[in-house]
């Protein structure tokens, strides 16, 4: 039935695509043939490949949990299970917890001996019925409302039923496991009082901008006694935290508000006393998540923003006893995530992502990076076992999407088949290549998917996509997803360009921060070049390039077809194309001015950049994409481009989706998206 949805939706899209005469008229076309019948990748086979993530390795390190999901590249999806694979791939992976709605991020007790995980299953705390279950806490019960879906629960290691640990009004965030097993802390957002959910039923419902209203509060389980309390006050918001290896302190990362914006860019550390919930002095500034603690208890290592303008990652040390904070590694030429400390203490493994993929690496705590293993792939998870020759990555590779991958030494291989399908498809070739940017001799690294089988100096139809950020990377791995058209677009025929112009991760932060306010400038000469390169290898067609992409990747789009005639068809999604009221209007402020500076002192710098100035200068046919309920990109961004164009006469369609934020969740929305994307090309090229 898959093919046939596929067949019947490709059909009404041509349909749509037409003029009604035309539309009626149609000759019939024979149905596609699907992937894995040797025909090319579409938007149903992307939409049918399972995601994973949150991969968990015992504490013996002899099995690896993880989770699957119905949808690529999507962190909402309506469907998650918890599977389990022995960590030498001696059996296939099978699902382990399962039920009809979302069960994810499953965590080993440290005994090994239980799993805790978060579900929206139906809760029998939460009913009136007696069942032999209890749980309390202290909230007051006038404030009490309905049990919100994603609850604590626990299961045993060799499975059976799973038992509920919490009811609360609120959904559960991030949890951990004490270290001696008898406690679980966990974050929940404090609910509606009695007088507020009056109120909103009354549709007094006013929004009164960036007050904060309810935190999420640090709460403490204790496993004996099924009671819950919570332990940060009232007046922090509490995003994420770690135990101390003697289960007495907790590093918790802080932010004074609620607003995305303070999330993304002010979270703090500092210590909290368990006993007293007292909350000790800053620790370290900026800080993307709580860090984790030294097996001795003596240093805590995590991630920052790198200051000034909030552009790049780098590690911090902090010396508990010392009271001193070290940078580590800061001219590391890759971007380091995902750190965990070796068990003896003295380094740290993290992931290294380097031009186009993931490496393993070991960091020394005087911030030498050794590395340990080249992964071929982007890495996007990483964990260890209590003695650490248990070493696990979630890792995306050119020929298949995230799988479990164990690594044994400076060797990596798969033990999991999520997407067994993918074996049987024709897929593009993948590879990693550079160039250098003709003015100023800057390396390039990109990405290039050629179709199968294609003929070295044959000049065919060539996309440019360009990823959003500007600070993240395309990768020399699985490229397919709502998102990643390269791998469906290679299989009908087409070169894909990938680039990491100035502005990407993968070369240091220097090399993050050389975009400045000069977006459209040298980043986009690094994209011209690349794609002069292809012209000169005879795999570009140069009269027939096309360029699209999605935030950053959508601006870069809209401004290209400002500057010339060079690119026959254009995809615009979600894009900055007015970066003055972007600057304004955004739901993170500190994102634009991290680049351009405070809005009202660097006005010419911001209208210099936005193409809706240069309107009269676009001939390409552009397709504009935009989900109604974005506030990252805010949606009159993307209708003032399309619109402007239309005023003008210009070739311009335009497309909006209900309920759609910055990133889209919906599958048929997802879906769409890559028909009209393939559509809009095939078209035009």
């Amino acid at each position: 039935m898959a093919h046939a949805h596929r067949t019947l939706a490709l059909l009404a899209l041509a349909a749509a695509l037409l003029p009604p005469a035309a539309a009626q008229t149609r000759e019939p076309q024979p149905a596609p043939v699907a992937a894995d019948a040797g025909g090319p990748v579409t938007p149903a086979d992307i939409m049918a490949l399972r995601d994973m993530r949150d991969v968990e390795i015992s504490p013996d390190g002899r099995t690896i949990l993880f989770t699957v999901q119905a949808q690529m590249a999507t962190f909402t999806p309506d469907q998650r299970t918890i599977w389990s694979v022995p960590a030498d791939g001696s059996a296939p992976a099978r699902r382990f917890i399962t039920s009809a709605g979302a069960d994810d991020s499953p965590r080993w007790s440290p005994d090994g001996r239980a799993i805790a995980f978060v579900s929206d299953r139906k809760n029998p705390l939460a009913g009136t019925a007696p069942t032999g279950l209890t749980f309390t806490s202290d909230l007051d019960p006038a404030d009490r409302a309905p049990v919100a879906p994603r609850q604590l629960w626990r299961i045993a290691r060799d499975g059976g039923e799973a038992v509920p640990l919490t009811a609360l009004p609120g959904d559960i965030g991030a949890f951990a496991w004490s270290p001696d097993g008898t406690r679980i802390a966990f974050l929940s957002a404090d609910p509606d009082t009695a007088a507020e959910r009056a109120d909103a039923a009354a549709k007094r419902d006013w929004v009164e901008m960036d007050r904060t209203r309810h935190v999420t509060r640090l709460w403490l389980l204790d496993l004996a006694t099924n009671s819950a309390r919570r332990i940060s006050p009232a007046s922090v918001n509490v995003t994420d935290f770690s135990w101390s290896p003697d289960g007495k302190r907790m590093a918790v990362r802080l932010v004074d508000t609620t607003t995305i914006n303070d999330y993304l860019y002010f979270g703090r550390i500092a210590l909290l006393d368990l006993a007293t919930g007292t909350i000790g002095k800053t620790l370290i500034e900026h800080a993307t998540e709580a860090p984790i603690w030294s097996p001795d208890g003596t240093a805590l290592v995590g991630e920052v923003i790198r200051t000034p303008g909030f552009i790049g990652l780098g590690v911090r040390l902090y010396d508990v006893g010392a009271d001193r904070l070290t940078a580590l590694a800061d001219d590391h030429p890759g971007l380091l995530t995902h750190l965990r400390w070796a068990p003896d203490g003295r380094s740290i493994l993290a992931l290294s992502f380097e031009q186009t993929r993931s490496k393993l690496v070991r960091i020394a705590r005087d911030g030498r990076v050794t590395r340990l293993a080249d992964l071929d792939g982007e890495a996007s998870d990483l964990t260890l076992s209590r003695d650490g020759r248990g070493i696990a990555v979630a890792l995306s590779s050119p020929d298949r999407p995230a799988e479990v991958w164990a690594i044994d030494g400076t060797r990596a291989r798969p033990v999991t088949t999520i997407n067994p399908q993918v074996a049987g498809w024709k897929l593009g070739q993948v590879r990693q290549l550079s160039w250098t940017n003709s003015k100023d001799g800057r390396p390039v690294y990109g990405v290039l998917v050629t179709p199968p089988g294609h003929v070295a100096g044959t000049p065919i139809k060539t996309v440019v996509q360009i990823h959003g950020g500007p600070e993240w990377a395309w990768w020399s791995g699985w490229l397919g997803s709502w998102h990643e058209w390269a791998q469906m677009l290679a299989t009908h025929g087409y070169a894909v360009l990938l680039p990491n112009p100035r502005g990407s991760d993968g070369q240091g932060t220097d090399f993050a921060r050389a975009i400045g306010n000069d977006w459209g400038g040298m980043d986009y000469q690094d994209v011209l070049d690349g794609v002069d390169m292809l012209v000169a290898q005879k795999i570009a067609d140069p009269a027939r390039l096309g360029i699209g992409g999605w935030s950053y990747g959508g601006f870069m789009a809209a401004w290209a077809v400002t500057q010339g005639d060079r690119f026959k068809a254009a995809v615009v999604g979600a894009a900055p194309a007015n970066m003055t009221a972007m600057a304004r209007i955004t739901d993170t402020p500190e994102f634009p001015t991290g680049y351009f500076g405070e809005p009202s002192a660097h006005l010419a710098d911001l209208d210099k950049v936005s193409s809706i100035r240069a309107l009269d200068r676009v001939h390409t046919p552009v397709l504009v994409l935009h989900g109604e309920q974005d506030t990252r990109v805010p949606f009159t961004l993307g209708l003032e481009y399309y619109r402007g164009l239309k005023l003008l006469g210009k070739p311009v369609e335009m497309v909006r989706y209900p309920r759609e934020p910055h990133w889209f969740r919906e599958p048929e929305h997802q879906a769409d998206i890559q028909r009209r994307v393939l559509a809009w090309f095939d078209a035009h090229l």
